[in-house]
């Protein structure tokens, strides 16, 4: 079924517009995400390679394939402020696209080929999601990693053309590389999953295209969807179908407003919008309560941080943060941000009160509402709730906003980057369908953000 898929599935206009937003978005948080010491750790352990290898966006270092899209994926998920998509609890592009980007054949690709690329795999790696449900999250398996590692063997079968028998031997060893735990999460690690999937990807399509045989179903019986779904699903569904129509259609992907994770984002869209409605700070507020759903707060791990990556999974830091700062944005998730005194001394403050019942699972997470009353010091509360959740369909990135979110990560990976050739760039991204050639737009970036001269820093 996967094979066949990939192999013969016509992508729509529409499913590679969104594909465009998609890899312009997480592109972005890429080349933010390259200049992160956790980063430039991984950088200088990996093995520079002659002209051959792929070529940093960041140096002129370049890199065996699987160590690009290791290194790729890392960046790509280290701010944490990459796609989501709720239907699988996954980050859908960072993973496929770390893989297309370390294993695409320069000069042959053209935007349409790599946006077919990212819409397939990313279709194949949340419809499996999908058919396991929430019971694979649950389980403890960091979906983004697992889910990720099939994706980017995909999107890569796809890019590269793999027979179907090829395909199918690509997927099956896909399925025994998957891996990665929630227990990493607001670590290093996290982020490293995502280079690990790609990285994978990578190998499995390499490895099976060099006549490497895997199990012609790795999916149903005794594989994959048993395995990963602790027994819960055995079969396919008969009613879920790939590509009619594409995720990226309908009901799109959740492009990130804040960088954090993603079930911190209505309780920060709810604070931000108190603090514009009644002008009120973290000192006008003596206490906070959070009203969560059922299975809202599982990933929330850090109620009380102490570093920049533990506050990507916070509660308490996002509305003190919010409160005192009136914004959240890349600057919050520092590690002097985190321990400011007058953050830590109030993270007992914020009370976060998940509902009782059964826990909701995928996309009714994401569409539950969230609730934060403020109690003010001088007597009396103030709530709002929020549904829609931000950077969907129904709340989405304007397309200002999504510019505004790849200025900002760009200046992020080079201070001083000239702002007129960063929006050329963007404008190009968006019309990627229309491109022949993708190195021309590669390399422009790559110029950008790391002029020639630049250095990168390794250890």
């Amino acid at each position: 079924m996967f094979a066949t898929f990939i192999h013969d599935a016509m992508v729509d206009d529409l499913t590679r517009r969104r594909a465009a937003a998609a890899v312009v978005d997480t592109l972005a948080v890429t080349l933010a995400g390259g200049v992160e010491p956790p980063v430039r750790s991984l950088a200088g352990a990996l093995d520079r390679v002659g002209s051959a290898g792929i070529a940093s966006f960041w140096s002129d270092a370049r890199y065996r394939g699987e160590d690009a899209a290791l290194l790729f994926g890392m960046a790509s998920h280290v701010l944490d402020y990459d796609d989501v998509s709720m239907l699988a609890v996954c980050h859908p592009t960072a993973p496929v696209l770390s893989a297309v980007l370390a294993a695409s054949p320069r000069p042959a690709t053209s935007g349409c080929d790599l946006l077919d690329a990212v819409a397939v795999g990313t279709e194949v790696m949340i419809r499996l999601g999908e058919a396991m449900g929430f019971r694979h999250y649950a389980l403890g398996f960091h979906a983004t990693a697992t889910l990720g590692t099939v994706g980017a063997t995909a999107a890569l079968a796809r890019l590269l053309r793999l027979d179907r028998p090829a395909t199918r031997h690509a997927l099956a060893i896909a399925a025994s590389l998957a891996s990665g735990l929630r227990r990493n999460f607001g670590s290093m690690v996290k982020s490293l999953h995502v280079g690990i999937a790609a990285a994978n990807g990578v190998r499995a399509v390499r490895w099976a295209a060099a006549g490497i045989e895997g199990a012609a179903e790795p999916f149903d019986g005794e594989g994959f969807l048993k395995a990963f779904s602790g027994g819960a699903v055995e079969r396919w569904p008969a009613d879920l179908a790939l590509g009619a129509p594409f995720v990226l259609a309908a009901p799109g992907f959740e492009q990130k407003r804040y960088p954090c994770c993603y079930l911190l984002h209505k309780m920060i869209e709810a604070t931000l919008g108190l603090v514009r409605d009644t002008g009120c700070s973290l000192e006008d507020v003596a206490s906070a309560r959070v009203d969560m759903p059922a299975g809202g707060t599982r990933p929330l791990i850090h109620p009380r941080p102490r570093s920049g990556l533990n506050a990507l999974f916070s509660a308490p830091y996002a509305i003190l943060a919010s409160l005192a700062d009136g914004r959240i944005d890349l600057k919050s998730f520092t590690d002097a941000a985190v321990l400011r005194p007058v953050i830590q001394q109030r993270l007992g403050d914020v009370a976060v009160v998940e509902a009782e019942g059964t826990a909701l699972q995928g996309a009714d997470v994401g569409a539950a509402p969230v609730t934060v009353t403020l109690r003010l010091k001088a007597g009396g509360t103030r709530t709002r709730t929020v549904s829609a959740s931000p950077g969907s369909l129904e709340d989405p990135l304007t397309l200002a906003q999504l510019e505004a979110k790849w200025l900002d990560c760009l200046e992020r990976a080079r201070p001083g980057i000239d702002g007129g050739a960063a929006r050329r760039l963007f404008a190009e991204g968006i019309d990627l369908a229309a491109a022949p050639r993708i190195d021309g737009w590669l390399d422009a970036l790559s110029g950008a953000v790391a002029p020639a001269g630049s250095a990168y820093s390794v250890r």
